[in-house]
């Protein structure tokens, strides 16, 4: 039980500072583009090149953790993350900033693939939503720490000590992790899968070309020579990979998983949710210092109570998530997400700033609702062997969608100012620029909270006719079983027999429920640590 304690104090530590990093990031930005004089579609790279390293690497890394050990793996990118980190205090410009922000994504991969695979592995299965639930608090906590110390630091000190703290938390944490995490009983070489190395390049390039073509073809235009160039390198690359994972013997990603209703729609899930919040959080700190006129230490402060939802409310949430039903409150956060995308969808120039504040509260309560509950279901649908696979997976969904969701974000608004005339410019927004500059950046978060609106609401709709369906099979197979055994306790009491004791209830369960290790509560049977 002590050791359980300390593995899930070394990994939500970790996880806490790589949360602080980008969300204190995202309250610096404004500061960092006025003072290294660039406009915002140059300064989202800042936290879109982190975001896009971690995209591409959680998962070959999360495989490779498989193999070589999640120690290893752990400690290793708490060194990398806290070099990059000193780097990025002591970058002289937005490009050597961009590519210090790169290898903090490095070492934030390492860590973030096994940091969950370690916490799984240390705890039975039905404590595991109850377990990423507080891990969900450790996210609140990094994201009320970020934007509060973040914003004041930055408006006392400057951004560079943001990234100076950062880079001294990960080396304590790494040793610390070295002291404390046991490393794996080493297994026969004879006995180990062969790391599909080209599986994992392929798939690293396919994600940064589809991620990059997204995030560039705003810019130089949806059918110019580069979007082309991208769309067929993704082309090409897709189906490589697929092709290279079919035949590999032991695939860095099983694609029959995604056959498996809770993976695949829960990764589905995961992508839409996170662009929809991700989008709202990116654009929150420009709305309110370019339009309202707050300094970085007030945007942090506005942004401390959706932070502090997190941080309450998925513990206390994902507690009830093991006995009433994971998917229940899985398909509830998306709700709770959408009445949030309807409040931005419908903000201007002359909102108040508690409307905005209630928006990013009820998008924190919403995810912190959701995401929990729908990464146990992804975990429970792989064997334990395939924990590293699974967590690097589910955080790949999540950085994956925070990608999009900024890049698109991001696009929105610069189209909606370039049609009205203007440049999506940070020096140009503020108390004393044009209205017209100002009401054209808000139309632009409209767009993108409106359109984000409508992919979520086909996203629910899709989630509850598939829990409804899902749920009818159970049914059936409950009834088939019930049938078949009163025929049974007939025909043995005709043949003067008497029946041996049994539950009618015991059917067969379906494909998903045996994918996701669902007992009556959607929680998962229990299973050896890994």
């Amino acid at each position: 039980m002590q050791h359980k304690l300390h593995v899930f104090f070394v990994c939500v530590t970790g996880i806490f500072v790589t949360v602080f990093d980008t969300s204190s990031a995202i309250v610096a930005l404004p500061t960092i583009a006025l003072e290294l004089g660039t406009d915002l579609p140059t300064a989202q790279w800042v936290i879109i090149g982190n975001s896009l390293t971690i995209a591409a690497l959680l998962v070959p890394l999360g495989r490779l953790s498989d193999s070589v050990g999640r120690k290893r793996i752990y400690v290793v990118g708490c060194c990398l993350f806290s070099a990059g980190a000193l780097l990025a205090a002591l970058a002289g410009g937005i490009g050597a900033l961009i590519a210090a922000r790169i290898f903090v994504g490095i070492g934030s991969a390492m860590t973030q693939s096994t940091a969950m695979a370690l916490l799984i592995s240390s705890y039975e299965a039905d404590e595991r939503a109850k377990v990423l639930g507080w891990q969900m608090g450790g996210v609140g906590l990094g994201a009320i720490a970020g934007p509060a110390t973040g914003g004041i630091i930055v408006g006392t000190v400057g951004w560079r000590a943001l990234f100076a703290i950062t880079a001294v938390a990960m080396i304590v944490i790494a040793l610390a992790a070295q002291l404390i995490l046991r490393r794996r009983a080493e297994r026969p070489r004879s006995s180990m899968p062969p790391f599909d190395f080209r599986g994992a390049a392929l798939f690293s390039s396919l994600l940064a070309a589809s991620l990059l073509t997204l995030t560039l073809a705003p810019r130089f235009g949806w059918t110019g020579p580069y979007a082309l160039a991208g769309y067929a390198a993704v082309a090409v690359l897709g189906w490589t990979f697929i092709r290279a994972e079919r035949r590999h013997p032991a695939p860095m990603m099983d694609l029959r998983l995604f056959r498996v209703g809770a993976f695949g729609l829960g990764a589905l899930s995961a992508v839409i949710a996170f662009m929809g919040v991700s989008s709202t959080r990116f654009l929150t700190p420009f709305f309110l210092q370019g339009v309202k006129g707050f300094d970085p230490s007030g945007v942090g402060l506005l942004m401390l109570p959706a932070a502090a939802v997190t941080a309450v409310a998925g513990p206390l949430i994902n507690r009830f998530a093991d006995r009433f039903g994971v998917r229940l409150f899985a398909n509830a956060g998306i709700g709770i997400a959408l009445l949030g995308l309807l409040q931005f969808a419908r903000l201007d120039t002359s909102s108040p700033v508690w409307a905005v504040v209630a928006a990013l509260m009820t998008m924190a309560l919403g995810l912190a609702t959701f995401s929990a509950s729908n990464s146990t279901l992804m975990l429970n649908a792989v064997d334990a062997g395939s924990h590293g696979f699974a967590s690097g997976f589910v955080n790949l969904c999540r950085n994956t969608g925070n990608v999009i969701g900024i890049a698109f974000a991001t696009a929105m608004v610069a189209l909606t100012m370039s049609r009205a005339g203007y440049v999506a410019t940070v020096g140009d927004l503020g108390p004393a620029a044009d209205g017209g500059t100002l009401e054209a950046f808000t139309r632009g978060i409209r767009a993108a909270a409106g359109a984000l609106l409508l992919l979520t609401a086909a996203l629910w709709v899709a989630l509850l006719t598939w829990s409804r369906r899902s749920g009818a099979g159970r049914s059936e197979a409950v009834r088939a079983g019930e049938a078949r055994s009163g025929v049974r306790r007939a025909a043995a009491s005709s043949a003067g027999e008497i029946p041996a004791a049994a539950n009618p209830r015991q059917a067969a369960p379906s494909a998903d429920d045996r994918a996701t290790g669902r007992r009556s509560s959607d929680s998962g049977a229990k299973s050896p640590p890994a």
